[in-house]
């Protein structure tokens, strides 16, 4: 079987933003109209041994959930919708590429697993996706850049059809 990924949803609407006063770019700090990162679960069961190794259960699902917000009195656009759904989006492409590094750890104890886990889901779902979330917002300049939203959104759409995509843009998932 396989560690594999749901989003649930795969697309974002407006109804999931939580109106927030005072709402900052997480990456750099200036305020922004919107912000959408991802929440995950991974359930927690019973690790399996592999070849006298300890590795994670299977099957199992990491499901990727939207965390959105919007600043009161924004005009929600499609635009700014489909600017957000790519932030979305890295969270489902970098949980896939961490759903295939999770299939192959193999520990020697639980303790050595929850540390492989943690490295894991750090370079993952912070290092990477921070990356490619600053970079996308620079390149955009928060969906200003209609030219660069279009590559972006290209270039997302080819690593989402692909689900053994390694890469976006050129920076690793």
């Amino acid at each position: 079987m396989a560690i594999t990924v749901r989003a649930n949803p795969a697309q974002i609407k407006w109804d999931h933003f939580v109106e927030t006063a005072d709402l900052v770019d997480p990456n750099d700090g200036s305020p922004v109209d919107a912000v959408t990162r991802f929440n995950y679960d991974l359930p927690s069961r019973q690790p399996r041994r592999v070849d006298g190794r300890v590795a994670l259960a299977d099957p199992l699902v990491l499901t990727i959930t939207p965390l959105c917000r919007v600043r009161p009195g924004t005009r929600k656009t499609a635009a700014l919708l489909s600017h957000e759904q790519l932030h979305y989006d890295v969270g489902i492409v970098t949980a896939r590429a961490l759903a295939r590094k999770l299939m192959q750890i193999r520990a020697r104890n639980l303790a050595e697993l929850r540390q492989e886990l943690i490295a894991a889901f750090d370079l993952h779902f912070q290092r990477r996706a921070g990356l490619l979330q600053t970079r996308y917002d620079r390149d955009t300049r928060h969906g200003l850049n209609a030219q660069q939203q279009r590559v972006w959104k290209n270039q997302m759409a080819r690593v989402l059809a692909n689900p053994n995509s390694s890469r976006l843009h050129g920076y690793w998932l």
